[in-house]
């Protein structure tokens, strides 16, 4: 039985790996972006829970150090939130980029397995014709052997 080879197998099998290498980027970038937004979560709950500690300080006594201290601290860490917003916002367009790359890969990918399907389809009528034309040769045969065999006088059991 013959088997069935696609004339454009390797360049299926190079979309293929186009394709997982463009999802490997997407996940890589959109885990980065994933980290950036959890330390960005962090940021803020520090500040919010140095604006309750502060609150919740003793009230009577107003301690300037410890206001200095929460001040200088709440601005390191919103210089820092800044910063995690500013890298999320560079990441953005490399995120976009990385999902078009993706379709684009997808599609070439799809191109080239319509194609496969087309040609495997294609060759499976042609094997089915072919073993079909084997078979009426068969039959032929068999017909124009007892034809023979019953003109020689081959009616006796």
């Amino acid at each position: 039985m013959a088997r069935f080879q696609f004339r454009y197998q390797s360049l299926l099998d190079e979309r293929r790996r186009e394709e997982q290498r463009a999802e490997r980027n997407l996940a890589s970038l959109l885990s980065n972006q994933q980290q950036l937004r959890d330390q960005l979560a962090q940021t803020q709950n520090r500040i919010t829970i140095g604006k309750q500690q502060l609150r919740d300080s003793p009230t009577g006594k107003i301690d300037l150090n410890a206001i200095a201290q929460f001040g200088r601290h709440n601005n390191h860490t919103l210089l820092s939130g800044q910063g995690i917003v500013n890298k999320l916002a560079t990441l953005e367009p490399h995120i976009a980029t990385a999902r078009r790359q993706l379709s684009e890969a997808a599609r070439k990918r799809k191109a080239m397995e319509l194609l496969h399907d087309r040609d495997l389809a294609d060759w499976k009528h042609a094997e089915r014709r072919r073993e079909n034309n084997l078979l009426e040769e068969a039959a032929l045969q068999t017909t124009l052997a007892n034809a023979a065999h019953q003109s020689r006088g081959g009616n006796q059991p």
